[in-house]
């Protein structure tokens, strides 16, 4: 009772209840004074803003729950104002929260017969949920989506479409990736209508680069029909999403995947992804094109540096066309030089014995020691040294070999004799 007394009487020497009395809290009193306030009151402050921003008032419920009865109003006035206020109310942190927490209502603004300012005003504030960092919920509901990537009305399929891309980037492209079939379709249909949208192309090319590459290489015989699109745009995002797809873990599955006849065309000899790309980059007129095709022309597995001697005799046309355009110097820019570098056909190196660029004869040969001629300027170089009656040796520093045939690598791999 003698510490109570005290503590009030010293409370009253402060000020402290004057302070309280005129709408100031507790602990701003207890610091206008000069004090400090105490553990229990600071975390119940705490704990007070703590709720107001992770839970809704009661108003805010009722506003939310008049929204959801307006959204299935008979006027389409009213059900227009509905969804605009429900896409402002997400646009905050935590009423976007609470919004995601059940968005079956919300759905009732997409179904088959809505008109398009309330879908477009439904999948704005499903975006911004997903922004929020509620992908997986609005993923969850995602067969809601489908009805409107085959809206007649092209402003909703390139609105969704757009959703479907910051779904996959925001860290649900696992679950959207069973939707690719109809993304497609989307992509196909305003390109037969004569408005190809470039919005379904970058939701593929997010989920592929989200890890659901093999998911969307299901689908790219289909996309091979973006790079005759007569629109440059799209013919730079078909093959930006070709390189996503490889990028995306189905390398190898690009690498032996057959066109068929439908898909090639008349400069095409072996019917692969590999030729496809190489013809759009020696041929476009664009040259965001030509530089796309040849950076998703890279990333197929005929551009590894360990298989550069099988891509040139497995396509031999295609080496005797970059040879002329090289010696021609036709063709120069980035592309030309990716295309030379995938088929280890650069013209940065030469050969000492008869300084030509090493792409040129036959290709180039690595030595055991290391040095690279042409192929044919080692057979010649070895026939003249076992006619002088010398041993073999390289050209360069006469580093010796038992047998001219085994000195011979292929290059930037082991002969076979030697593994």
């Amino acid at each position: 009772l003698h510490i109570c007394r005290a503590v009030c009487h010293e409370l009253h020497r402060r000020g402290i209840p004057q302070l309280m009395s005129l709408g100031v809290g507790p602990t701003a009193a207890l610091e206008a004074v000069g004090g400090t306030p105490s553990r229990w009151l600071r975390a119940r402050q705490k704990m007070k803003y703590t709720a107001k921003e992770e839970f809704t008032t009661p108003a805010e419920e009722k506003q939310i729950n008049s929204l959801y009865t307006d959204l299935c109003s008979r006027d389409d006035e009213v059900r227009e104002k509905a969804a605009e206020s429900l896409a402002s109310l997400c646009k905050g942190d935590r009423l976007a929260k609470a919004l995601a927490k059940n968005l079956t209502p919300m759905l009732h603004g997409l179904k088959a017969g809505e008109s398009g300012p309330v879908k477009l005003a439904i999948l704005g504030a499903l975006r911004s949920i997903t922004e929020k960092g509620h992908a997986i919920s609005v993923a969850t509901h995602a067969y809601a989506l489908l009805p409107c990537l085959k809206d007649e009305n092209v402003l909703v399929q390139r609105k969704v479409s757009a959703l479907y891309r910051v779904l996959a980037e925001e860290g649900a492209a696992a679950m959207v990736a069973r939707d690719v079939t109809s993304i497609m379709l989307c992509f196909e249909v305003t390109q037969a209508n004569g408005v190809s949208l470039m919005a379904p192309l970058e939701a593929l090319s997010a989920i592929a680069g989200a890890g659901g590459g093999t998911a969307v290489a299901r689908v790219v015989e289909r996309l091979l029909g973006g790079l005759r699109d007569p629109r440059p745009k799209i013919r730079t995002s078909t093959c930006a999403t070709l390189a996503a797809i490889a990028r995306g873990g189905a390398k190898e599955l690009l690498g032996s995947l057959g066109l068929s006849a439908e898909a090639q065309s008349d400069v095409l000899t072996s019917g692969t992804l590999f030729e496809m790309l190489v013809v759009v980059a020696l041929d476009d007129k664009d040259d965001e094109v030509r530089l796309t095709a040849a950076d998703a022309l890279r990333c197929l597995p005929e551009a590894d540096p360990d298989t550069c001697d099988q891509t040139r005799q497995r396509f031999p046309q295609l080496v005797e066309r970059v040879q002329t355009l090289q010696k021609t110097g036709s063709a120069k820019g980035e592309a030309i030089e990716i295309i030379s570098s995938a088929m280890g056909m650069t013209s940065g190196e030469a050969c000492v014995i008869c300084q030509e660029p090493l792409h040129l004869d036959g290709g180039p040969q690595t030595l055991l020691c290391g040095h690279i001629f042409h192929r044919k300027c080692c057979d010649q170089w070895f026939e003249w040294v076992k006619k002088c009656g010398r041993s073999p040796s390289c050209p360069l520093c006469r580093a010796k070999t038992s047998n001219p045939k085994d000195a011979i690598l292929c290059f930037r791999g082991l002969g076979p004799q030697l593994l």
